[in-house]
């Protein structure tokens, strides 16, 4: 009888309640918890899967209430919630993601709850009147004590326990290896002292590696077992098991070594696959990351000539003084040095209230400035990684492709290979018993499928890398998939088809003074639209002095405004914004102040190199549209096209959403191409959302893909290299099968021995990287 919480078994008269039995009184108080609070469906997922609670005190957690220490642990604050990542071990299942995420219902001064199952975390946003202290204990209670890693802590580059556990399997394997010499030259009878002695010795050096080495392969199973589960380790683990209590017991009985030269090498030649993926994944692991490859830039005060400078943000160093415009994102924890600033934090907290912020006050990392530009001086270096989690967090939440393939295989491959293995006992009972150990054992172990379970990473992983390297970013390698869902392409126009600053910019109304263009300049220079930095870039060679400017705001899709020293109002954008009354049907910008209209910016559109062929080249295989801002006008600029497209213009950012929508619901699968500004609603709608990025520091998390604007002309050979990965995704997958087919089949037939399966085991995992990376990395994209 097993507790209903937890799962173990019951030792004297059960706690019950309810009907239900319970090992103790703390697994008793979660499930009180848990259907006083109306989360009773935890154990609808997975049946007894909770954890045993610590009945040990929290006062260990008081530490995290000191000033210094808090700080330390968590990734961002202000006056009404702080945000904490906890390590806890403990997590293992459905259930527990269900639970943890649900917190909110057993706290409500838990705001938010985001779990990861691979990395085994939980990011809490709580309020702050709530202690720290008090929230580790909340977990603990329930069964997840949290291990107190601190954030700046810097992880190894290898596991130092894998490699000690190899070690021995290594060391094990080679002597008995060596000490059965006698038995493989067929001598051993004739020196049967000796042969026993070193059986004896054999099982010696064994032992270290049933109960060190090969321990991550128990644990996991007895997890699995545990939790009414099947995973990849109980073959392993019944076959590891297997070779050392018949090798034991024939030493025992002075038989000889038996099979401990297979069982050291099984293990050994495992642990060297486990190695091997580890190490792989960890030379990929940096393509989920946005530092090894984001274009983006920061304004720098040079210390020298306190001249601006825009640089790559690994550049900034610690006491660096930054230059911040509106919407751009602060890229490492920085003090403000100008007097105030509107810091908008939603894509750190989830929450769009916007905070006001005074000098000396601290901006953190991924906070983006909504207004005038403000300086900063930079605290730390470049926290790229906070980009990654920004830009992870705001991804559309999808299950795991991975995690639900493996779970597929576990459950179904394992059940398949259970029945060949009982029936390969059965037949060798008949031909010769004394192999159905060695023949049933190999089945286990060549059955497994791992190479069939790591195409998916590896082809995709290597897919990231070759896509990064030729300008187009994915946030993972699970959104490379949707390039092959794709047969409806949206583009934005302005600063995706068109140059980002337009060099053809005429001005036509009053005559501004040269007071008046220093103040537009302040005021276009601080906005990154591409029509602003046209306006800039036109002003630039005239104007000899730059006024300040005070409350500026930037309206999406409409324009910027601000007011000068003198109070004066001063509106840059389209003609409803500034209140225009002449009407000019080219493209352009309204210039007013105090609402009257001083004259018109003219711009001459200029496509990028390149698109009208590449939108003649898509043509071919996608439907191609255009939404666009602008006036109708520009469509003069696409009259070369093979093909007419439908364009659409005048469109607010809603109205793109709006028509991303009705594309949706008319069956399209969209991919929208836009600049990240006034398009981020219509990125966020697209089954893929690919955002433009220019040299500027413009980072947008609300889409799945980031492209160099200079390589939006190998648009189509990026889809195409989309099917090409999922053809070598195939041959993987079909090798994979191949190899186990192969290998059951000769296991059966007692050909494959345990160790040479072992053997087999990394050999089809090098296989299957070496494919993929033979496959990809060669592949042209031009």
């Amino acid at each position: 009888m097993g507790c209903y919480h937890c799962g173990d078994k019951i030792i004297g008269k059960p706690i019950s309640k309810d009907d239900k039995d319970f090992c103790c009184t703390g697994c008793l108080a979660v499930y009180e918890i848990l259907s006083d609070n109306g989360l009773d469906q935890f154990y609808e997922f997975n049946q007894q899967s909770g954890i045993k609670p610590n009945s040990e005190g929290n006062a260990k957690y008081t530490a995290l209430d000191v000033p210094e220490i808090f700080n330390d642990f968590i990734e961002f604050q202000n006056d009404e919630l702080y945000i904490v990542t906890f390590f806890l071990p403990a997590i293992h299942c459905s259930s527990c993601i269900y639970l943890l995420e649900n917190l909110q219902k057993l706290n409500s001064d838990i705001i938010s709850s985001e779990s990861n199952f691979t990395a085994r975390t939980l990011t809490l946003s709580v309020k702050k009147d709530r202690k720290l202290s008090e929230v580790a204990a909340l977990l603990e209670s329930i069964g997840y004590k949290p291990e107190l890693r601190k954030g700046k802590e810097k992880t190894s580059s290898y596991d130092k326990k894998l490699l000690l556990q190899l070690g021995v399997a290594g060391f094990a394997f080679g002597n008995v290896m060596l000490w059965s010499v006698p038995e493989y030259l067929g001598l051993d009878e004739m020196f049967e002292d000796f042969r026993n002695f070193s059986a004896y010795l054999t099982l010696l050096v064994s032992i270290p590696v049933l109960f060190y080495s090969a321990s991550p392969y128990f644990i996991s199973a007895y997890t699995a077992l545990k939790t009414r589960q099947l995973n990849l380790d109980i073959p392993v683990a019944i076959g590891i098991l297997v070779l050392f209590i018949k090798s034991s017991s024939s030493i025992l009985m002075q038989e000889g070594s038996s099979y401990m030269d297979s069982f050291t090498g099984f293990v050994f030649f495992l642990l060297i696959g486990k190695w091997f993926q580890s190490k792989t994944y960890r030379n990929m692991s940096f393509d989920n990351d946005p530092k090894a490859y984001f274009p983006l830039g920061v304004h720098r005060l040079n210390k020298v000539t306190q001249e601006e400078e825009v640089v790559k943000i690994e550049s900034i160093e610690k006491d660096d003084l930054l230059k911040i415009f509106n919407e751009e994102i602060i890229p490492c924890d920085a003090e403000l040095i100008s007097d105030k600033a509107v810091i908008d934090t939603s894509f750190i907290t989830g929450e769009a209230a916007l905070a006001t912020l005074k000098s000396g006050d601290k901006i953190y990392a991924g906070s983006k400035l909504i207004g005038s530009a403000i300086q900063v001086k930079a605290l730390s270096t470049t926290s790229r990684s906070k980009f990654a989690s920004i830009w992870n967090k705001s991804a559309k939440t999808t299950k795991s492709i991975v995690q639900n393939r493996e779970n597929l295989l576990s459950k179904y491959f394992l059940i398949i290979v259970g029945i060949l293995s009982i029936s390969a006992a059965i037949t060798w009972s008949f031909i010769d018993p004394s192999r159905i150990l060695e023949i049933v054992t190999a089945i286990l172990v060549v059955a497994c499928p791992c190479a069939l379970a790591i195409s998916f990473p590896f082809v995709y992983g290597n897919a990231l890398r070759k896509l990064g390297r030729s300008g187009l970013y994915f946030r993972n390698s699970h959104e490379i998939q949707k390039m092959n869902q794709v047969n409806h392409i949206v583009f934005d126009k302005t600063g995706t088809l068109t140059k980002d600053r337009i060099e053809g910019v005429d001005y036509e109304g009053e005559s501004l003074t040269l007071t008046l263009m220093g103040q537009v300049y302040a005021l276009t220079r601080q906005s990154t639209h591409p029509y602003s930095k046209s306006i800039t870039q036109y002003l630039e060679s005239f104007v000899e002095q730059v006024d300040d400017i005070i409350d500026y705001e930037e309206v999406s899709g409409q324009g910027v405004q601000a007011k000068t020293l003198n109070g004066d109002l001063i509106r840059v954008g389209n003609a409803q914004f500034t209140n225009a009354t002449n009407i000019f049907n080219d493209s352009g910008s309204y210039l007013s102040v105090n609402d009257k209209t001083y004259g018109f910016f003219r711009f001459q559109s200029q496509l990028r190199e390149g698109i009208i062929e590449e939108i003649n080249r898509l043509q071919k295989h996608y439907k191609v549209s255009l939404l666009s801002g602008d006036r109708p006008t520009d469509k003069v600029l696409f009259e070369h096209l093979e093909k007419p497209i439908d364009m659409y213009f005048d469109l607010s950012p809603t109205d793109k959403k709006d028509h991303i929508i009705n594309f949706n619901e008319s069956g399209d699968v969209v991919a929208f191409i836009g600049d990240g500004l006034n398009d981020s609603e219509a990125l966020e709608e697209a089954e893929l959302g690919i955002s433009v990025s220019e040299d500027e520091f413009r980072f947008t998390p609300k889409c799945d893909a980031i492209i160099e604007s200079n390589k939006i002309n190998n648009l189509r050979s990026f889809f195409k290299f989309g099917l090409h990965a999922k053809r070598v995704l195939r041959i993987c997958m079909y090798f994979s099968l191949t190899y186990n087919t192969f290998g059951i089949t000769f296991a059966f037939l007692g050909y494959v021995t345990p160790l040479f399966a072992a053997i087999l085991m990394p050999i089809s995992s090098v296989t299957i990287v070496l494919l993929s990376t033979l496959l990809i990395q060669p592949y042209k994209i031009r």
